[in-house]
């Protein structure tokens, strides 16, 4: 038996005999029973489960009675909205202080503006959009408030960017990772220049934004057919592919979860993997680009014999 379970059978006991009788009636109708079965004096009776599936998804007329009585409502979770609360604030909290000043100490000191701190802001970008578009909201629509209170304009707008800020972090990780691959394997190769950075960045956002643009197209306002957002009247923003084929909402999610996620995945673990075999291998990673200027210009000032021994 589960606490909701518990809160709804306690308040079901505590009411007086005619409210009890007129919920039999409602969930003995929903159950298709007949008016003579005992309910609530049957020990055979699940009681439970009928309740909270008259509650939930029958649709009888007097079924807002349930609703009315209370019977229907869930248990105060005080606690766990408290620790909530604390842990999702912190979060938003330390995530916007910290890709802030992420941005601010790298475009603020020219020295640091190298190609490696470029995808480094990219990627604090990408946090930041995560931070402001999915903590606060995920945090009161679905664990508080558990439906959407922010309208269509915004349902589109934080799903969409949800969407965006996913792809914009996980494939500037996956520059970052061939940058480092480059770096490493092939010391002797020219480094990635800062104008190639930047437009790889503009790659990465031009590609999130087009590939996640069904995402905004088809989010909407929904009611779930559940009772309690159609006796209040309250929606869920979600994705709605009703107007075309079953398949086809779920064809998306798998393009997507390959592309956000299996696809950059395989990246990370091939160049990473890499480097690690390279590096703890001990394996002849070449002249990096330091010694090479350094040997140039040792042997500029040094006779024969030296560049015969160097």
């Amino acid at each position: 038996m589960t606490s909701i379970e518990e809160y709804r059978l306690n308040i079901l006991y505590h009411l007086d005999e005619e409210d009890q009788n007129l919920i039999e009636k409602v969930v003995l109708s929903c159950q298709n029973f007949t008016t003579n079965y005992s309910l609530f004096h049957n020990e055979t009776a699940n009681v439970l489960e009928y309740l909270s599936y008259s509650c939930n998804f029958c649709e009888e007329q007097d079924i807002d009675r349930l609703w009315a009585l209370k019977v229907c409502d869930m248990p105060s979770r005080t606690i766990f909205n408290i620790c909530v609360y604390v842990l999702y604030i912190t979060i938003l909290i330390v995530a916007v202080i910290g890709n802030l000043l992420v941005v601010y100490v790298v475009w603020g000191t020219s020295k640091l503006r190298t190609v490696t701190n470029y995808f480094i802001v990219n990627l604090a970008i990408g946090d930041l959009f995560m931070a402001f578009f999915c903590v606060p909201f995920s945090f009161l629509s679905t664990l508080i408030l558990q439906y959407w209170p922010f309208g269509f304009y915004l349902c589109i707008i934080v799903n969409y960017f949800q969407a965006v800020s996913v792809f914009v972090s996980a494939y500037t990780l996956v520059a970052i990772s061939i940058d480092r691959y480059l770096a490493i394997i092939y010391p002797l190769r020219p480094r990635m220049t800062r104008l190639k950075s930047k437009l790889i960045i503009l790659v990465v956002w031009i590609l999130s934004l087009t590939t996640t643009l069904p995402v905004a197209i088809f989010s909407d306002l929904m009611e779930p057919s559940v009772n309690f957002y159609r006796i209040y009247n309250l929606k869920v923003c979600q994705e709605d592919w009703s107007q075309f084929k079953q398949e086809a909402g779920a064809i998306y999610s798998s393009a997507l979860m390959l592309l956000q996620y299996f696809l950059p995945l395989t990246v990370l673990i091939f160049t990473y993997l890499r480097i690690a075999i390279v590096v703890w291998g001990k394996k002849d990673l070449g002249e990096t680009p330091a010694r090479i200027d350094r040997l140039a210009k040792g042997k500029k000032k040094c006779p024969m014999v030296c560049l015969f021994l160097a």
